[in-house]
């Protein structure tokens, strides 16, 4: 064996520049499609229809799957599967994953629209379902849900951002992790309930945090940090009510009003993540997108519960 390195080397045709995560998961995507078509053959034609379509998706995959990670999907999904709309009470995650699975492996396979994919999905997960009890009308739901995920963080771009392109996405986000500060401390302010003021300044310390990593990453990158996402910053990024009207505001109303403003976030974080990114940028990003997910679920959870009460 020789012991000359070669960095991504294509596990498919062995040429070097292949991205790891993308063959991967293009020929976790192509086995799919291929099981599903060698089990008409029984086991054996399963073996051979998975090895077909492990080459096939493999050379497939690699072009859009950049911006799939799937221990990140995983762990997204198995956070989340029993907030969805679509959970029905008492089941597992193991009911829910190979849908998920399905679904951010599909995009790299089928690409397109789900709607579209849909019948090569259904005969797919017949053959992938594993130990799910879920029938296709009930998975599907899964499945669509990280199909649209991931299709949201694809980008239509050729070529990687250049570096002052980089830095203006991250200055953004910068500034709405200045406006989130802002915002819940104002909130803060105007609470008299112990609980909220205390989750209003939990959420100010962490977009605090979040904007000093995005501060360190523009200097690392040789940019000027934006000094911007103060009173004037936050009317243009969803807390044009907070400032002036809270002090009448009940606690419902200021939850509501930061419902809004974390909406707002989660859009700009959504937008970022359409860029075509470097990876380590797109994974600071992605994980604090994440931080604003969980801060934006808090909040609704404690408005709809304050709504309870009114």
């Amino acid at each position: 064996m020789s012991d000359e390195k070669h960095d991504n080397l294509d596990l498919i045709s062995g040429e070097a520049g292949a991205h790891p995560v993308g063959t991967g998961i293009g020929a976790t995507g192509g086995a799919l499609a291929g099981a599903a078509a060698g089990t008409l053959g029984g086991p054996i034609g399963s073996v051979v229809g998975g090895v077909a379509g492990a080459v096939i998706g493999g050379l497939a995959g690699k072009a859009g799957a950049e911006l799939v990670n799937p221990t990140a999907e995983e762990a997204y999904w198995r956070e989340r599967y029993a907030t969805e709309p679509y959970y029905e009470a008492g089941r597992t995650y193991d009911d829910y994953g190979p849908a998920y699975a399905l679904g951010w492996t599909g995009v790299g396979l089928y690409g397109g629209e789900f709607d579209a994919a849909e019948p090569q999905l259904a005969r797919a997960w017949e053959a992938q379902r594993g130990r799910s009890s879920l029938a296709w009308p009930h998975a599907r739901h899964a499945t669509r849900a990280a199909w649209g995920r991931v299709n949201e963080n694809l980008t239509d771009a050729v070529v990687p951002l250049d570096n002052d392109d980089v830095i203006a996405v991250l200055n953004d986000l910068l500034e709405t992790c200045r406006d989130g500060e802002y915002g819940f401390n104002t909130c803060a302010d105007h609470t008299s309930t112990a609980q909220l003021k205390v989750v209003f300044q939990q959420r100010s310390k962490d977009c605090t945090a979040a904007a000093l990593e995005l501060y360190n990453h523009i200097l690392r990158l040789g940019g000027t940090p934006k000094d911007g996402g103060t009173a004037s910053g936050a009317i243009h990024r969803g807390w044009a009510a907070v400032r002036g009207a809270l002090s009448g505001y009940s606690d419902y109303a200021v939850l509501d009003e930061c419902e809004r403003g974390e909406d707002t976030a989660l859009a700009r974080y959504r937008k970022a993540l359409k860029e075509a990114l470097p990876a380590d940028i797109r994974a600071v990003v992605e994980g604090q997108r994440q931080g604003a997910q969980r801060n934006h679920d808090q909040i609704k959870a404690l408005r709809d519960q304050y709504k309870l009460g009114a």
